[in-house]
């Protein structure tokens, strides 16, 4: 009586969970057979359980055809390695196009044939997310190479400022009655940033270039999230000068944010997991391609693959970076950090910073800082200079 009690509880505690769950087998021979799929498959295909289990077939009408062969061929690798199996693809689900994230552990079993015990999710929303992320990027990069944005003059000398009409726009400001510079950018940035809008200037007068992510307080209260960059150098009286652009990036940012929410962050660090990693590595070296004058660095640390070690790691990290850094875990120890553009001595300085107190906390591991190179063909070459040899 128990067992059976224990049986239907179990039942009852997987039909519970979000998405589906479900065992999954593969015969020496080739067949498919569901053993056991929860009640929430209906929510994720779009049939019955005992549709499933009495015909794995309809998965060729359920999943999109394009999709189809790569899912059957990843469960294929899954099965001859004997790995996890991670995928994301597209389902039709009552004349409509879903996507769905199905992740399971392997048990090679004792007749030879592959057991899957695995969860299917509905991601639908998220992919949505990225796709406006990736919409918001591209439009950011078109406007960046047409130079359809705000632009600007400054002079460091005397603190005063020329803008473009697009700029007393974006601060919320109006032309007639703004006397534009360094003090009221400063007065409307928001107090959090200021310190990164200063370290940037300082930046500028070293490296030659200005790029910093920062926020605003507009007069109505609202808050903006603006991205600026600029080249740094001497005009004809010897007067320090930065010409450079602003664009509002308020609903990438938002977008970003919203992203990160919705399984973007790493359950360890709280940092950029390892595909959205990636994909800011992507976007930069994307940025850095067609703007060289742009270069970036990669922090990389190689640490124990343990839940403390990582998250005492990540502490140590976020205090010695700046908030528009970008830091991620890419799984299995290796953390790395997308650093803005800042001189090579800076970021050194910081790298320093975060062995020193790495060491103090008897954390040991590889440290390594690398810069992007004109000569870099693919995203991650600056990724592969800097993991341990």
């Amino acid at each position: 009586m128990n067992a059976q009690k224990s049986s239907v509880d179990l039942v009852s505690l997987t039909n519970a969970l979000p998405g589906a769950v479900y065992q999954l087998e593969l015969t020496e021979n080739g067949d498919w057979h569901f053993h056991f799929v929860s009640e929430g498959i209906e929510s994720i295909y779009g049939c019955s359980v005992a549709d499933l289990q009495q015909n794995t077939c309809v998965l060729k009408d359920i999943i999109v055809a394009d999709d189809y062969d790569s899912v059957v061929n990843s469960l294929l690798d899954s099965a001859k390695y004997q790995i996890p199996w991670n995928k994301e693809y597209r389902v039709v689900r009552n004349g409509e196009i879903h996507w769905v994230y199905g992740h399971a552990v392997t048990e090679k079993q004792a007749n030879g044939s592959t057991l899957w015990k695995g969860q299917l999710l509905d991601i639908t929303e998220r992919k949505q997310l990225e796709l406006t992320v990736k919409r918001h990027q591209r439009n950011l990069e078109l406007a960046e190479r047409v130079a359809n944005l705000g632009h600007w003059k400054l002079n460091l000398n005397t603190g005063k400022s020329v803008w473009s009409d697009t700029v007393y726009e974006l601060y919320g400001l109006e032309k007639s009655k703004t006397d534009p510079g360094l003090d009221i950018v400063m007065e409307k940035t928001h107090p959090q940033d200021r310190q990164a809008v200063t370290e940037a200037i300082e930046a500028a007068k070293k490296s030659g270039v200005r790029d910093v992510e920062h926020r605003i307080i507009r007069s109505d209260d609202t808050v903006r999230w603006l991205r600026e960059s600029g080249i740094y150098q001497l005009d004809e009286n010897g007067d320090e000068i930065i010409f450079g652009t602003v664009q509002d990036i308020t609903e990438y940012k938002e977008m970003e944010l919203k992203l990160r929410s919705t399984g973007g962050e790493d359950e360890h660090t709280g940092f950029y997991n390892r595909r959205m990693m990636l994909r800011a590595l992507q976007r930069r070296f994307s940025f850095y391609k067609a703007h060289p004058e742009y270069p970036y660095f990669l922090l990389v640390l190689q640490v124990t693959n343990d839940a403390k070690t990582l998250a005492h790691t990540a502490e140590i990290v976020r205090a010695n970076i700046r908030d528009y850094d970008t830091p991620g875990h890419l799984g299995k120890g290796l953390i790395t950090v997308l650093l803005s553009t800042l001189s090579s001595p800076e970021n050194k300085s910081s790298l320093r910073r975060v062995m020193a107190q790495l060491s103090n906390a008897g954390i040991e591991g590889h440290c390594m800082l690398e810069e992007a190179r004109s000569t870099d063909s693919r995203f991650d070459d600056i990724l592969t200079r800097a993991l341990p040899k």
